[in-house]
């Protein structure tokens, strides 16, 4: 995917049409991006791979591929990409008849929006860029033509998922914690957790501590000592290294260590305590 970006001339002072292009982006990997006070035009930005996390009026919508950001001017926002590569497509717009269009079809508010005909969408962004190439002294009305097509798009289809980022993220969570009940006696990896969730390791850690109250590693180890535990008084004759073993701990020393840390006994000491 090549990355085309170009910016007009052309601003709702010099251009006197009811939608004016002002900016377009094709198969941009989208950077953190945070904007308190929003910027002075619509933007649309449009998931084309990976998702990424939106945070408007102290709530956050996921941005899941096929589904876009639609901002009107002057509003805070805050977008980042949970998963390891976000690419957007994006186009920022102004033109007297903008306002009034998306009142008109009952659009007041930014936000995280689904189109159904994506690929008719992306055909006209594409569309927009060959209009650029040209550089003909009449592009402005092809780029107002092609603009008004894409607006056209939202009143067939358009539709606001609401807060469904919360339960999305919460159910990716408890996928990564039923994974680690099962396979507490293997190597767990965090990359591999990420990818299981389609979540970026850092991210995914934020998101388990923001959830749960502290890490994904301590639930790991919080695991696999409930477990050795319960082998320590269930089965008094196996040996420590085996319990260490079952309970994904290949170095005993370590499997010690760890447990005294969290326990303030040894395994032999817990077992003889109970």
């Amino acid at each position: 995917m090549m990355k085309k970006v170009f910016f007009t001339k052309y601003t709702e002072q010099n251009i006197k049409l009811p939608f004016v292009l002002y900016s377009l982006g094709l198969n941009h990997r989208q950077e953190y991006i945070n904007r308190p006070t929003g910027l002075p035009f619509f933007q649309w930005i449009q998931a084309v791979k990976g998702s990424g996390v939106l945070e408007i009026d102290n709530k956050q919508y996921v941005v899941e591929e096929g589904s876009g950001m639609l901002f009107f001017p002057n509003v805070g926002h805050k977008y980042y990409g949970v998963s390891k590569e976000w690419i957007v497509h994006f186009m920022c717009f102004t033109g007297y008849g903008t306002k009034d269009f998306f009142e008109n079809i009952g659009i007041d508010q930014s936000g995280v929006y689904k189109l159904n005909d994506i690929e008719k969408v992306e055909q006209y962004m594409e569309e927009l860029f060959l209009i650029y190439t040209r550089d003909s002294r009449l592009e402005m009305y092809d780029f107002s033509r092609v603009l008004y097509e894409i607006l056209l798009e939202f009143p067939k289809s358009a539709t606001l998922p609401n807060e469904r980022f919360i339960q999305n993220q919460n159910n990716k969570v408890h996928l990564i914690m039923d994974y680690i009940n099962h396979h507490y006696m293997e190597p767990i990896v965090l990359s591999d957790l990420a990818e299981m969730a389609h979540l970026s390791k850092e991210y995914l850690c934020q998101l388990f501590k923001k959830l749960n109250g502290f890490s994904i590693f301590d639930y790991i180890t919080d695991v696999r000592l409930a477990n050795a535990k319960t082998l320590l008084i269930k089965d008094r004759n196996e040996k420590i290294k085996n319990i260490s073993r079952l309970c994904g701990y290949e170095d005993v020393s370590y499997f010690g260590s760890v447990f005294k840390k969290k326990e303030g006994v040894t395994p032999v000491q817990f077992r003889e305590l109970h």
